[in-house]
């Protein structure tokens, strides 16, 4: 039995937190057959589905969550019940963030206690994580930090560049701070530079 049709569903990282869009494909598309996935990936962009720029960031997992190589007959993958059905719906992953953010903790107080570095998944959380400042509201609701130090804390970035509450999250992964554990942002805690020049014997 040769099958017509495959269900698949988006899986963009950068809206983890938004619901997830599902499509049915036809498999025959004037008068050429999508034989593997690769040929879908590329009906996808040709028909303006997905925009350009995240071809080098897509790839294909199962309904588990297993990766799958675009080499895999689509006919295959049906006779197995994989994207036979909504439930079963390939995943198209479009990585066009880094599934995390990396950070670690610095205490201007005492220079000497040892940094400790964090990750938090942004594809497994329902918390939007839109700018700076949703990231530091994460880390106090989570409790990681105590009330009292939310006035004492400001970011940098791993070249010690002061990032701004507002900036967006997304731009600076981008742009390479925070993707890894050797490139993490920094959250200072302590007292901020313009207070430290105004007040220099003041403590926090």
């Amino acid at each position: 039995m040769t099958h017509n049709e495959l269900w698949l569903s988006y899986h963009q990282v950068s809206r983890c937190n938004k619901p997830v869009t599902a499509q049915l494909i036809e498999l025959e598309f004037q008068n050429q057959k999508l034989v593997d996935l690769e040929d879908v990936l590329d009906h996808l962009f040709h028909q303006g589905f997905i925009e350009a720029r995240y071809r080098p960031v897509a790839f294909w997992e199962n309904h588990e969550g297993q990766r799958i190589h675009g080499a895999h007959a689509v006919e295959d993958l049906l006779k197995n019940g994989v994207g036979k059905c909504s439930q079963t719906a390939l995943r198209l992953v479009i990585a066009d963030i880094p599934p995390a953010v990396w950070f670690s903790y610095h205490y201007l107080h005492n220079p000497s206690a040892p940094v400790v570095t964090q990750r938090i998944k942004l594809d497994a959380s329902q918390t939007k994580f839109e700018l700076i400042a949703h990231l530091t509201n994460h880390i106090f609701a989570s409790g990681y930090l105590a009330p009292n130090l939310r006035t004492k804390v400001y970011w940098q970035g791993s070249c010690g560049r002061r990032i701004e509450e507002h900036e967006h999250l997304e731009h600076l992964l981008c742009a390479g701070d925070g993707v890894s554990e050797t490139a993490c942002l920094r959250l200072v805690i302590g007292r901020f530079f313009s207070l430290t020049c105004a007040y220099p014997d003041a403590l926090w």
